[in-house]
């Protein structure tokens, strides 16, 4: 019976409908844009926190609800940047790897998410609820995503052993950030690790 379950797990994550990879054709032209992604996203947040500064202590949403123009820029930079990565994923990385439908859709739902909290500013009571909550979806989203592509048979062993190890890590800053209640010292730090796993694994697998 477990060997049942587990079967049809297995299949459950592996398998996609049969329209799902004919509209999923790779096109070369997007192979790159997760790098453009990556780099978007980088050189956006250590702006953010370099012209509206407030400390490890907190998270880059909270960085940017501190005033209205750093609200503005935070949403418009996820209006740039979740496009591309978006392309990316389904116009190469998906195809290429043949990936199955829920990796997309985790994908997916995740970049929603993410941008829909920067329309919702953590700027006190039911704002930074909402705000925390899609957050929190975003972020999670991402770990069964990591899960599919970990056990991939479509990638390297080698890059098997970089997205779990990438997934360990994800998992114990979640873990962590739960046990601390969502504050520490090094938040802004914590974060920014969570994300930048999630990139090592899908640029190493990209470009190794």
């Amino acid at each position: 019976y477990p060997c049942f379950i587990v079967t049809n797990l297995y299949l459950l994550f592996s398998s996609s409908p049969f329209w799902y990879d004919y509209f999923m054709q790779a096109n070369e032209t997007y192979m790159n844009f997760g790098l453009i992604a990556a780099v978007i996203s980088a050189i956006g947040l250590l702006f953010l926190v370099h012209k509206w500064p407030k400390g490890s202590q907190y998270t880059f949403s909270q960085h940017a609800a501190s005033h209205k123009a750093s609200t503005i820029y935070y949403s418009a930079l996820f209006a740039v940047m979740l496009p591309v990565l978006l392309l990316f994923f389904i116009q190469w990385f998906i195809p290429t790897f043949k990936l199955p439908v829920l990796f997309t859709i985790f994908i997916v739902l995740s970049a929603v998410a993410q941008f829909t909290c920067t329309l919702v500013p953590e700027s006190g009571g039911l704002k930074s609820k909402y705000h925390r909550f899609l957050a929190a979806c975003s972020a999670v989203l991402l770990l069964p995503a990591m899960l599919i592509l970990a056990f991939s048979s479509n990638i390297t062993s080698a890059m098997m052993v970089l997205t779990i190890t990438m997934l360990c890590i994800m998992v114990g800053i979640i873990v962590f950030l739960a046990i601390v209640k969502g504050t520490h010292k090094y938040l802004l730090l914590l974060q920014a690790g969570y994300f930048t796993c999630f990139f090592v694994a899908i640029l190493g697998i990209t470009y190794i």
